[in-house]
């Protein structure tokens, strides 16, 4: 299958499995078997450049003041102006970004614009941290959130009669970045499934000065491997602390996890691990807000009939 892109910056997100805990085999097989060249140089492709963005920090977050219509502008002048359809082309020109003219509104403009970026920022943070439907947590009485409102990837209402849901796709794109038909398809044995949590088992928003326990029932539902990872509310990035990686993954950190009588074991957030807990400890900052992302990889079918769903964010001081 071949696609004529649209656009001159391209974007290929490829996730490779932990082996024995370990990223090199799948490192290695990138780095092997990935080719990406011009279709020109074809019978002489260059050499692929890997860089290792492990443990560097760079900002992936869009302005969300006046700089955010700087940044869009700049997209349009560098890219073809077949990219966008004129549809969206006319919204664009509409607040005087246009191909090939200079983005330079006046006072009155400038000040609309900043208004409108408040405004849409305060709007999708409401739609993300403050849920109206119950439908979308993972099971009554759970506070668990579902990775897709309305278990779409296309943001299609009532499978398309209802036509586009618009607030689920600003949800989800706000939230995180990139997604594809396989995050929402039900597949069992392949493929990946998701949860969040952002709120305690009161229903009370996660306080990064608090200490939280977590109960993840035995025989996670995947057959790959789980992981928890805890996120910035703010930047919808990792959480940056002390540990390398704010996280607990039960086949990379199988030999450090303490487990229960009953084949479960708990999860401890906080600032400072509780005694004993060092383990099964992920760090939290005093003064910050946090939420968590479950991950499963390879689900099995107990995960979709909610045979199995993981235990609530109970407050332990």
């Amino acid at each position: 299958m071949s696609r004529r892109a649209t656009s001159y910056a391209n974007w290929l997100i490829l996730r490779g499995f932990l082996v024995d805990g370990k990223p090199d085999f799948s490192s290695n097989l990138f780095r092997t078997g990935l080719k990406i060249y011009p279709l020109a140089q074809a019978d002489n492709p260059p050499a692929m450049e890997f860089i290792n963005a492990s443990r560097r920090s760079f900002n992936t977050i869009h302005a969300n003041n006046f700089e955010f219509f700087e940044e869009l502008h700049t997209v349009i002048e560098r890219e073809p102006i077949e990219m966008l359809d004129p549809e969206l082309r006319g919204l664009f020109a509409s607040i005087g970004i246009q191909k090939g003219k200079p983005f330079a509104p006046d006072a009155r403009m400038k000040k609309i614009l900043t208004d409108a970026v408040a405004v849409a920022n305060g709007t999708a943070r409401a739609l993300l941290w403050h849920e109206r439907n119950e439908a979308e947590f993972l099971a009554e009485g759970s506070h668990w959130k579902k990775g897709f409102v309305g278990d779409s990837w296309e943001y299609l209402r009532d499978e398309g009669m209802g036509g586009r849901h618009l607030d689920a796709r600003t949800h989800f794109y706000y939230f995180a970045t990139v997604n594809t038909p396989a995050m929402a398809m039900k597949l069992i044995g392949a493929g990946s499934q998701y949860a969040w949590g952002y709120l305690d088992s009161k229903g009370n928003a996660l306080d990064g000065g608090k200490t939280y326990r977590l109960n993840l029932p035995k025989d996670p539902p995947a057959e790959a491997f789980m992981s928890v990872v805890v996120y910035d509310p703010q930047t919808r990035s990792e959480l940056q602390t002390s540990q390398p990686f704010p996280s607990k993954n039960n086949v990379r950190d199988k030999d450090t996890l303490v487990y229960n009588d009953d084949g479960s074991f708990d999860l401890y957030f906080g600032p400072k691990a509780p005694a004993g807990k060092e383990g099964n400890w992920i760090q939290t900052v005093p003064g910050k807000g946090w939420f968590s992302l479950l991950r499963l990889y390879s689900p099995t079918k107990a995960w979709y009939d909610r045979e199995w769903l993981p235990g609530e964010f109970e407050l332990v001081k």
